[in-house]
């Protein structure tokens, strides 16, 4: 029950708070612009949309935990990940537990690669801080493989049948009680005195929004064990975009029902070259659309009142069908992440900088 909670609250509040966050770092970051970096407002300006940047992972935090989150799945491996990431996560054991990964076989999968690394460190700093209570040395251990139905652990009997890709994270500290086990993925739960936020939810629910399992169970040397298991996936085989000729100044249409942020939106990206064509509603911009001429690419808030972003999106793709689209959105509910996915279109979270707008618009109109 606290755990459908906590998802019910995220969904009923992170679309308007985000939207209120993304309107302070796109309001704070156009006034830094007027000033010089060295100057105090400039300082004051940066300090403020830090801390809303900060505010807004916090929400996407809890989305993740409530698996309401819009994930970017693609083509990945663990084996593929942990030799991209292991000078990082063994600088972040380093001093409190000797850290080895074990060589394993390419087993594709299909995730998004920055969340999903976003769990295995978290998993390795849990792991680390478990040597703190003891005072001590530890071992972190990582593997990573295949396992069939005859290979899926006693401690996880709820999973499905099938072929999956897995990766352990062990480590030889005092384990988790039977009473503390049955809890460690409810959110802000933790048994150390410095412990605290979502870490271990979090975790959870990126995996499971993933279609995969996040299991605990005794490692074999002691210690607490953490397995993540994703259904395994072939290789990603869909073609690669040609990049089209630039156009000078292209139309975008936005729509944003949020008027702050449209407003700053709008000149953020007028001053990075663009043409902007704004409107409050989903109807209001199909009309826009349909006047204004050429329009390089759409960019539209999901959840807008009365037709959403992916109504229009849809309608828009109807009249061209390769029209670049970025859709936005501090929420989306599952039939919106569903829609997102089918569309082939970038979307980006808010509240987000002016630059990863800017720069995230440009790479689709490269790409198409």
């Amino acid at each position: 029950m606290r755990t459908e909670a906590v998802g019910l609250l995220a969904a009923g509040l992170a679309h308007d708070l985000n939207n209120m966050l993304g309107a302070i770092v796109a309001t704070a970051e156009l006034m830094a612009g007027r000033h010089a970096p060295a100057s105090e407002n400039f300082r004051d300006l940066a300090a403020i949309t830090a801390q809303a940047t900060r505010a807004g992972a916090l929400i996407h935090q809890i989305l993740a935990f409530s698996r309401q989150e819009i994930l970017k799945p693609a083509a990945t491996s663990f084996a593929e990940m942990l030799n991209a990431l292991g000078t990082t996560l063994a600088a972040l054991a380093s001093g409190q537990a000797r850290l080895h990964i074990a060589p394993g076989a390419a087993v594709p999968v299909y995730a998004d690669p920055a969340a999903l690394e976003r769990v295995i460190v978290n998993l390795v700093l849990n792991a680390r801080d478990a040597f703190a209570v003891q005072g001590r040395l530890g071992t972190i251990r990582m593997e990573t493989g295949r396992a069939t139905a005859a290979d899926l652990p006693a401690a996880a009997p709820f999973m499905a049948a099938g072929d999956y890709g897995w990766l352990s994270v062990s480590d030889d500290g005092p384990g988790i009680s039977p009473v503390h086990a049955a809890r460690i993925f409810e959110p802000y739960f933790t048994t150390r005195a410095q412990g605290q936020g979502l870490g271990l939810a979090t975790a959870y629910g990126i995996v499971k929004q993933s279609g995969g399992y996040l299991v605990h169970d005794e490692g074999r040397f002691g210690g607490a064990r953490f397995t993540i298991f994703l259904p395994h996936a072939e290789r990603d085989a869909r073609a690669v975009s040609i990049p089209r000729e630039a156009v000078v100044r292209p139309l975008l249409l936005l729509a944003e029902d949020e008027n702050l942020l449209r407003l700053s939106a709008t000149r953020a990206l007028e001053a990075a070259g663009f043409s902007v064509k704004a409107a409050a509603s989903g109807e209001a911009a199909l009309a826009a659309y349909d006047t204004a001429g050429e329009v390089a690419a759409l960019v539209s808030d999901i959840r807008l009142g009365g037709m959403d972003g992916i109504e229009l999106a849809l309608a828009l793709r109807r009249r061209t069908p390769d029209l670049p689209i970025m859709l936005i959105s501090g929420y989306a509910d599952e039939a919106a992440r569903t829609a997102v996915a089918n569309l082939d279109c970038a979307f980006l979270a808010k509240p987000f900088r002016l630059r990863e707008l800017t720069t995230g618009i440009a790479a689709i109109l490269r790409t198409n």
